[in-house]
């Protein structure tokens, strides 16, 4: 009884205990009816479609390019060869030849309106071979330049109208290589001509009308204020010259390497093709130039020279007596027009193939009294670049 009274005890203990145990758990985890606040701790994120796209902005700019600039470039080549053989020559005659020449053209336009930049640039290289009589009995196949020309500009426009624009003009025309004075005589003393030597400057300012009707695609360039600059800077050209007692070259003192003039220049450009798929293209240019403002301002030291030459004339005519020669002036003349009308007759015959005819008429008595002509007619390659499909440089 007594043992069954202890057991009873300790069961009515650890019954207490346990739900002591549980009632503090359940006041611990009571819930409160305080305001939860929740806190946004993720950054705004722009989910648009419009983002940056590195190619579309690439796209864009060349798109901006292509439509201010417009280019064209052409590369030619052209060659001939005859060729016999000894009992060829020996019964009919005939000589082994083979020349061959390179082109090169460029144009530029970049069109931002109002504002307009037209850049040109040409070169033409050509070498021949021909048999000559170096000795008695001896013949030897010397090369010699045909042609050797190059010229830049540039030609900057404010339009007006849409035909007429406020323009300047810059020019350089000279040659790359020395040209001698004949085949069988080019040494260093043999030198008449070479680069910068004649070099022509020319600066012009003025207003420029560009022809709207495309089937006469006429380019009129009028300066009043113009300035013409020749130059030589070349010591074996000079060389030359002195040995043959020349008091000048190319109009220029001999004891000088330039001079520059003040007048007026025009120049006119055409610029058209023909036929389907443009087999046929005629392009001309025509520049002239006059002194006149520097005739103007020596017309004193001109007038003198004349006189001059007068009076020594009637004294040559008297005998020369002696005593009596007039005194010397400097050789000061009055400057002359100069004109270069350049043409070009080219026809495709395929993509690659072309005909071209060229003639260039010279006008500049400081050279030579004479009009100065020179003409091609070649047959070669040819590859043309153009940016745009429908380019035109007389467009606005």
């Amino acid at each position: 009884m007594c043992r069954f009274s202890i057991l009873l005890t300790l069961a009515a203990v650890l019954s207490a205990s346990g739900a002591m145990a549980q009632f503090t758990v359940e006041n611990d985890t009571k819930t409160t009816r305080e305001e939860v606040k929740f806190e946004e701790k993720m950054k705004g994120i722009d989910a648009s479609t419009e983002y940056y796209n590195a190619a579309r902005a690439r796209a864009e700019r060349q798109r901006i390019r292509k439509e201010h600039n417009e280019i064209e470039i052409r590369l030619g080549l052209s060659g001939a060869m005859t060729s016999y053989n000894d009992p060829w020559t020996n019964s009919r005659g005939g000589d082994n030849t083979f020349s061959i020449s390179g082109s090169m053209n460029l144009k530029h336009v970049y069109n931002n309106e109002p504002f307009r930049l037209t850049t040109t640039a040409s070169a033409n290289l050509g070498y021949n071979r021909v048999r000559v009589d170096v000795e008695e009995g001896v013949r030897k196949g010397i090369w010699f330049k045909n042609i050797d020309n190059f010229s830049i500009s540039t030609l900057p426009e404010r339009r007006i109208s849409s035909s007429w624009a406020y323009s300047a003009n810059i020019s350089l025309r000279s040659q790359f290589l020395n040209s001698y004075k004949s085949r069988t005589e080019q040494t260093s003393d043999d030198v008449v001509t070479g680069l910068m030597a004649p070099g022509y400057l020319d600066v012009s300012i003025g207003m420029t009308y560009t022809s709207p009707n495309g089937k006469f695609p006429i380019k009129l360039s009028l300066n009043p204020l113009s300035t013409n600059g020749t130059l030589v800077f070349s010591n074996k050209v000079k060389k030359y010259y002195e040995a043959q007692n020349a008091t000048s070259y190319f109009g220029v003192d001999i004891d000088k390497h330039m001079l520059f003039s003040g007048g007026s220049s025009i120049n006119i450009t055409f610029d058209r093709y023909w036929g389907k798929n443009n087999w046929l293209r005629y392009e001309t240019s025509v520049y002239a130039y006059y002194g006149w403002m520097t005739n103007v301002g020596r017309a004193d030291k001109i007038r003198a020279y004349r006189n001059y030459l007068t009076e020594h004339e009637k004294w040559v005519n008297a005998g020369s007596p002696e005593g009596q020669e007039p005194p010397s002036v400097p050789n000061i003349v009055a400057l002359d027009p100069t004109v270069q009308w350049c043409n070009t007759f080219t026809i495709k015959a395929t993509k690659f193939l072309e005909t071209k005819i060229y003639v260039q008429l010279n006008y500049d008595k400081a050279q030579n009294t004479a009009l100065q002509m020179y003409s091609t007619l070649s047959f070669g390659i040819s590859y043309s670049f153009k940016n745009k499909p429908s380019f035109s440089f007389l467009r606005w």
